[in-house]
């Protein structure tokens, strides 16, 4: 019987890999977004992305943020300076930061 659990036990700590443990994803905190993030969105954002502006992304809810961040890498365009578009205000390295670091839920 001993050998058999052993057996059994072998089988079961061999059969997962590294890779097959999911990836543990966050969700953006709601009350930091309204806190600190939504503010700079309403000032550098919706401007271009809301429903009257005729855009691909909305970012003019917490869903539609979420769904940007998830559908239309939001992080990196912001991340990467690619928004807000040339012409508009850049943003400042704070504001960059606080946004990543409300994505990657620091």
């Amino acid at each position: 019987m001993t050998r058999l659990f052993f057996l059994f036990s072998l089988f079961i700590f061999n059969s997962c890999t590294w890779n097959e443990i999911p990836e543990v994803i966050c969700v953006p905190d709601e009350e930091v977004y309204f806190q600190k993030v939504l503010p700079i969105i309403e000032a550098n954002c919706m401007s271009c992305h809301s429903t009257t502006a005729n855009s691909p992304v909305v970012l003019v809810t917490y869903i539609e943020v979420i769904d940007a961040i998830n559908n239309h890498s939001l992080r990196d365009e912001v991340t990467s300076l690619r928004m807000p578009m040339y012409g508009s205000p850049a943003l400042s390295s704070l504001e960059i930061n606080i946004i990543k670091n409300w994505i990657d839920c620091e």
